[in-house]
Order: C-alpha cells, then structure tokens, then sequence
C-alpha cells in the first residue's frame, strides 16, 4: 500500500541534488525542536507557571475562608446582647463585645430612638464587625462618615443609629 503523500515527497527528495538534501536536511533539524520548543514546551511551562500561582492564590483563600469559618464560630458562640434598656446601652455592649469600648467618644441623642455615635482611631476592620453585630440586634445604620487616619488600617467614624421598629 503505498499513500500519494509518501510518493510526492519521495519525488521531491529525488529530485533534490545532494547539497539541496543537506540544507533540508539541517533546516529540518533546526525546525523541528524549534516547532516542538514554540507549540509545545513553551506553551506548557507558561500554562503550568499560570496554574502555580493560580494554586498559591486559591491556598492564600482557602486560609483566609478557614480563618473567617474560625471567627464565625466564635461569634454564633457568644451569647447575643439582650435587649438592652436603651439604644446607648446597646451600642455600648456591642463595642465592648468587640474591643471598642475605649475608642467609644461621643454619643448623642438625636431625638426618638437615634444616636449619634464618634470613634476615633477604632480599626476598620472591628468597626464594620461591630456595625455588622448592630445590624444583628435590630440597630440600624442610618448615616455614617468615615475618614481614614495616616495610620494603616485607622479610621475615624461617625455614626447616626436608630433602632428598628420590630
């Protein structure tokens, strides 16, 4: 069995003089592995290198994920804040709750039920859990302004509450 390619080839090899057959022959040894290094081995290292950082940053997260699983364990653990008598009474138990007791400035009744509440250099982090625990007891973010302090992380937050109806 004999296939045409294989023939056409074989006739344009014949028909090469033997200096010609000598420079096919080193081009094919040249391009070859370099065809192979382009469309093959390159490709493959920069897709592994892809998928290397790929799998640092996915490991970065699932770290992150288990730290966060970590607090809120802790948190569905803690007792919740009663009811407590006044709208002052619980944003003072939810920031002591949360380490922010002492950076506590401020706070002023705005009529009804609303507060205005001052922190300064509270972490921005441990405000937005203590807003969050807030939110958790029936007490309402009505306004809020938040500046950021030269120290990283540092903010200084003002904060109008009202508690909800229900």
């Amino acid at each position: 069995m004999s296939f045409p390619l294989t023939e056409r080839f074989q006739d344009f090899w014949d028909g090469l003089a033997a200096r010609e057959r000598n420079l096919v022959a080193a081009g094919l040894l040249v391009l070859v592995p370099l065809a192979l290094y382009l469309y093959l081995w390159q490709p493959l290292t920069a897709e592994r290198t892809r998928l290397a950082g790929r799998v640092a940053q996915l490991r970065g997260e699932l770290a992150q994920l288990r730290g966060d699983s970590e607090e809120v364990k802790a948190l569905r653990a803690q007792t919740p804040i009663r009811s407590a008598e006044t709208l002052a009474a619980t944003v003072r138990l939810a920031a002591s709750r949360f380490g922010l007791a002492e950076k506590l400035g401020a706070m002023t009744p705005q009529g009804g039920d609303r507060l205005e509440v001052s922190m300064e250099g509270v972490s921005f982090d441990a405000w937005l859990r203590w807003v969050g625990e807030l939110g958790v007891q029936g007490v309402s973010l009505n306004a809020c302004k938040v500046e950021a302090l030269p120290t990283a992380g540092l903010v200084r937050a003002k904060a109008t509450l009202s508690r909800n109806a229900s």
